[in-house]
């Protein structure tokens, strides 16, 4: 009967510890899973957007609420460039002002 203190003071402890390592493990990977999934949609939300800007199928009217929602979520530089020389004016002030 003296042993079972013993046992029970160090196996408790040490199953409670590998139980939250591994608990913790398992939220630290769905934290990791869940970012780049998100990291994968705005990708392609981007690129669906790009493309829509520069489609010439698209009207005038069209493409300025894609670009919106392209600033919106972080793009620029080519496609701002693009939507620029289309409207004839810098696209972040028509957007402004057209809000």
């Amino acid at each position: 009967m003296e042993i079972l203190p013993y046992i029970l003071g160090w196996l408790v402890p040490t199953v409670l510890s590998a139980a939250c390592g591994y608990l913790v493990g398992l939220l630290k990977k769905a934290r990791k899973e869940a970012a780049d999934a998100r990291e994968i949609q705005e990708f392609i939300l981007l690129t669906v957007c790009r493309l829509a800007i520069y489609d010439e199928h698209f009207s005038i009217d069209e493409k300025v609420d894609t670009y919106r929602v392209y600033r919106k979520h972080g793009g620029n530089h080519q496609a701002k460039k693009h939507m620029t020389d289309l409207l004839g004016e810098d696209a972040d002030a028509y957007l402004a002002r057209h809000e």
